[in-house]
C-alpha cells in the first residue's frame, strides 16, 4: 500500500501511483482467500462427496452382483443342456442324471429343498451343494444344486423327468433358502449369503427312441396311460395263428 509519506519522498512521480492510475480499486479489500473461506470450501467439497457417496458404492456393488447373476445363470443352464444333451444322444445312464429328490412330483420340483451339504465332493445326493470354477484360477466362484424327478421310465433307464439347478454363491452360509436373490441395488451380500443367485427349472424327454411320444404322454398324464393315447401306443395286435398244415 502507497502511503502519503513514501508519495511525497517520490515527488511529482509519487502523484501518478495512486491506486486507480494503476487500475486498482481504492475500496476492494486486499486479493486472497482467507481462513475462513478455506474452511467453508473444504466444507462445501466434504459436503457434496458425502452425497455422492453412497450412490457410487451402490452402483458398484449393483454392477458386481448383476455380473454374479449372469455367470450363474449361464452356468445353470449350460448344465441343464448337458443332461439335455446327454438324454437325446441315447445310450446314457443314471449315474449320468441328476440325483433323484424322492417324494417330489413333476408338478412340484420346485420344492426341493435347499442344500445342506456345501462344496460336497460330489452331487449324488440332493442336499449335496458342489464348488464350481467358471474364471479357471483354482478357486471355486459358484455351488451348484442338481436335482430331478423320478419321471417316466422305460426299462429302469429315465426317458421323461423334470429337472432343476440352483447356484449358490461360493459364499454362502448358513441356512440356505430357495427363493432367487434380488437383483436391486444392494450395498451388502445378505441376499447373496442364503439365496440362489439363478433358478432353473425345465422338463427333459428322449425323442430318439420309437415308444418316446407314448412314454412323453404318459409322463405329462402323472404317470399313467391318458384315454386319448396315440394309436402307435397301443398294444401290438396279437400275430394270428398259423395255419395248419395241408394234408
Amino acid at each position: 500500500m502507497i502511503t502519503p509519506s513514501f508519495r511525497h519522498r517520490l515527488g511529482g512521480f509519487g502523484d501518478r501511483l495512486t491506486p486507480a492510475a494503476l487500475g486498482l480499486n481504492p475500496k476492494a479489500p486486499d486479493q486472497g482467500l482467507t481462513l475462513i473461506e478455506c474452511l467453508v470450501a473444504i466444507v462445501m467439497v466434504a459436503l457434496v462427496s458425502g452425497a455422492i457417496a453412497p450412490t457410487m458404492v451402490l452402483s458398484v456393488a449393483t454392477r458386481v452382483h448383476s455380473q454374479k447373476s449372469e455367470q450363474a445363470l449361464a452356468l445353470a443352464q449350460s448344465e441343464i443342456d448337458r443332461v439335455r444333451v446327454a438324454v437325446e444322444r441315447g445310450g446314457y445312464t443314471v449315474a449320468q442324471l441328476p440325483p433323484v429328490a424322492v417324494g417330489v412330483g413333476d408338478r412340484n420340483v420346485a420344492a426341493v429343498p435347499a442344500p445342506t451339504n456345501l462344496n460336497a465332493a460330489n452331487g449324488n445326493n440332493v442336499a449335496n451343494a458342489v464348488g464350481v470354477d467358471v474364471t479357471g484360477d483354482g478357486t471355486n466362484d459358484f455351488l451348484v444344486q442338481r436335482y430331478r424327478t423320478a419321471g417316466q421310465d422305460a426299462n429302469g433307464v429315465p426317458v421323461a423327468f423334470a429337472m432343476g439347478v440352483r447356484v449358490y454363491d461360493i459364499n454362502a452360509a448358513g441356512t440356505l433358502t430357495t427363493a432367487p436373490a434380488s437383483l436391486v441395488m444392494t450395498s451388502n451380500e445378505n441376499g447373496r449369503r442364503t439365496r440362489p443367485l439363478a433358478v432353473l427349472h425345465t422338463t427333459i424327454a428322449t425323442s430318439d427312441q420309437g415308444d418316446s411320444l407314448c412314454n412323453l404322454s404318459t409322463y405329462l398324464n402323472g404317470g399313467a396311460a391318458p384315454a386319448n393315447l396315440p394309436p402307435v401306443c397301443a398294444a401290438p395286435a396279437a400275430a394270428p395263428a398259423p395255419a395248419p398244415p395241408t394234408p
